[in-house]
């Protein structure tokens, strides 16, 4: 281990620490690694992730977590502005009294500007997983644009995702197709038993699943969030024989709406279940024995085509995100929702969907995350800390370059 060398990994939400679980482990090999917990973490109604985070890290030395406990849990303008200025008070008091020599964060969630931008302004070099990939339905999508650019190293899924960030201005050294980290632990089956589900949550395997995760989409301006809650639930009243498993959605505008709806519908229906908050391994748990994925999480374009199970994503949330063709795209129809629903229950289609590709999956070799730490080790020991924060905006396009930090390790 390079016990000269600290970064520092961020956390914000239930959605990115699952993913992240893999990195920091690998991190943690090589660096001293500080996990700075941001965000919902702290939430009781989101589960009080920190808890499982603590758990999760208890007997890992190398590993120091640093809470930041600022969220205001209302989904409105000003909760989430006041959210962001606490964190950030709050970081760069942190940060004035320790040095870190890269920030690594994951994604597309708003909480993360409360700590990266404090870090941005400290001088932390940043490194940012996920970037490039289009989502033009949600202000996630602004968020990891604007990510991008203050950016100094970007950890792409895909050579497609690669070429947007390269199109951003970005120099394509800075680039590693590395696919999406959270797949790992698809590869290596570190997923709950079916035993620990029906302990933990009631969850009855006997009975065919249609798994529903949905979030408010507030870009979707020519539809209210009750109107496409609304279209879902009404769909999902064709189904009373299968067993619909609902999960919440994270902190955002409209998640109130969502939430309410939902209730509402799960005291109406016997066959119909709401689970506040999973974790990551019981949520692949249900996902890898559901017949189909819906709703418009990522987790439905990502990781449901891992397993072969179908998804039907709804609305413009997840617009010109990349998909495996397991995935119906449908608009806030419940006569559509239902008859891709149906689709993807056919024999048929649960054939074919165990037969696609999943795009974010380039290498199927469960070292997407391994590929993360090779690059950064050899950034931070073979670059100067100059180079990783000072950059040019370069719009050619030059895919051989990519790979850059992977390819001087070969």
């Amino acid at each position: 281990m390079r016990k000269n060398i600290k970064i520092a990994i961020l956390t914000t939400a239930r959605s990115d620490f699952g993913l992240l679980k893999r990195v920091i482990r690998h991190a943690a090999e090589r660096f001293n690694v500080d996990l700075l917990v941001a965000g919902s973490h702290f939430l009781r109604s989101r589960g009080e992730t920190i808890h499982e985070i603590e758990f999760e890290f208890a007997a890992c030395p190398n590993i120091k977590i640093v809470p930041f406990d600022a969220m205001d849990g209302a989904a409105t303008p000003s909760a989430q502005v006041s959210t962001l200025a606490h964190t950030q008070l709050l970081v760069s008091s942190w940060l004035e009294r320790n040095r870190y020599d890269l920030l690594l964060f994951l994604g597309d969630r708003w909480e993360l500007w409360g700590v990266t931008l404090a870090a941005f302004m400290h001088g932390v070099p940043l490194a940012h997983i996920s970037g490039g990939e289009i989502t033009e339905g949600v202000i996630d999508d602004s968020v990891r644009h604007a990510h991008t650019k203050i950016a100094g190293l970007h950890f792409a899924a895909t050579t497609d995702y690669a070429r947007n960030l390269s199109l951003m201005g970005e120099e394509d050294w800075r680039i590693s197709v590395v696919g999406e980290c959270g797949l790992d632990q698809i590869h290596d089956s570190e997923i709950a038993s079916p035993e620990e589900v029906r302990e933990k949550f009631g969850i009855d395997f006997s009975r065919d699943i249609i798994l529903v995760t949905f979030h408010p989409s507030t870009l979707d301006c020519q539809t209210s969030v009750s109107e496409q809650i609304g279209a879902v639930l009404k769909s999902l009243s064709a189904f009373p024989r299968y067993q619909i498993i609902f999960t919440a959605p994270g902190v955002e505008q409209g998640a109130e709406t969502v939430l309410e709806a939902i209730r509402h519908y799960v005291a109406e229906h016997a066959n119909a279940t709401l689970v506040d908050h999973f974790g990551n391994r019981n949520y692949l748990a249900v996902m890898q024995r559901a017949k189909v994925v819906v709703g418009n999480s990522s987790s439905g374009l990502v990781e449901a085509s891992s397993f072969g199970v179908p998804a039907v994503n709804i609305g413009q949330r997840q617009k010109n995100r990349l998909a495996a063709d397991s995935v119906q795209h449908v608009s806030y129809s419940a006569i559509e929702i239902r008859t891709a629903v149906e689709r993807a229950l056919t024999a048929d289609f649960q054939q074919h969907a165990r037969t696609c590709l999943n795009p974010y999956d380039p290498y199927r070799d469960g070292k997407n995350s391994l590929r993360i730490v090779d690059a950064l080790e050899y950034a931070l020991t073979a670059l100067p800390r100059e180079r990783l924060r000072i950059k040019k905006f370069d719009t050619r396009v030059m895919p051989e370059q990519w790979n850059y930090l992977l390819k001087e390790r070969a």
